[in-house]
């Protein structure tokens, strides 16, 4: 059976996956691969801006980068591990058949994502269990990286973004109600300009570990899946 999607990225909300590997998407595209954003929540807990706002946002944030966006709708803050939502998501990755699924870290500062990488791991394992109780036909991942965290240590793997560095902070950009530092609205810590400031020095960093002038990260459970590395390896590749 073959995959549709060749990259799914899964966020816990709305500009997770922005923040660390727009890049890596709108690559993907412009090199002809299929890739998508699979967003747990609408983000309805967020200091800043409404779930609709948000939702507009996203869209608009997924046309820049070429890919399109899907939303699960689970409660902000509120979903768990438990069997209900893992049987949601295990059906959704039957349905897309992502051949890499790229989620957020597993340790980081706000517990939805680590949560959404744990729930998202076990459901990437089940689906591909053909006994397992759940709508579709069984598929499971051939690999699985994630993104992110706060203080992630040496990534596994870098991708050069810099050929479509531009959009990828426009998509960054298109979540106004999250980053811009309008004084009107309350203060937030991804809302600070440093917050915007670390996602160009970690890029510039890794791009300068790579040789290139803009990079991002991943990570991966050693030995690294061959399906990973000859993903990275097309991306990397010169155009």
């Amino acid at each position: 059976m073959s995959h549709d999607y060749e990259i799914l990225a899964l966020g816990a909300h709305p500009d997770d996956v922005e923040v660390h590997v727009g890049g890596l998407l709108a690559l993907a595209t412009d090199r002809g691969m299929k890739a998508g954003i699979l967003d747990l929540t609408s983000g309805d807990l967020g200091t800043r801006g409404t779930a609709e706002t948000r939702r507009a946002e996203a869209q608009e944030a997924a046309r820049i980068l070429g890919v399109p966006r899907l939303v699960l709708d689970f409660p902000d803050g509120r979903f768990t591990e438990e069997e209900a939502y893992r049987l949601r998501l295990m059906t959704e990755l039957r349905r897309l058949r992502p051949r890499v699924l790229i989620v957020p870290a597993p340790e980081d500062r706000h517990p939805d994502h680590r949560r959404a990488h744990r729930l998202a791991r076990e459901a990437a394992y089940y689906a591909g269990l053909k006994n397992y109780p759940c709508d579709g036909a069984p598929w499971r991942p051939e690999a699985i990286a994630w993104a992110g965290g706060e203080n992630p240590g040496p990534p596994d793997l870098l991708v050069d973004v810099s050929t479509v560095w531009e959009r990828r902070m426009a998509a960054f950009d298109a979540f106004g109600s999250q980053f811009n530092q309008d004084p009107a609205q309350p203060a937030t810590r991804i809302a600070h300009p440093a917050f915007r400031r670390g996602v160009l020095g970690r890029a510039m960093h890794w791009g300068s570990l790579h040789m290139c002038d803009w990079a991002e990260a991943l990570w991966c459970e050693r030995p690294v899946s061959p399906a990973l590395l000859q993903l990275v390896g097309r991306l990397n590749a010169p155009a």
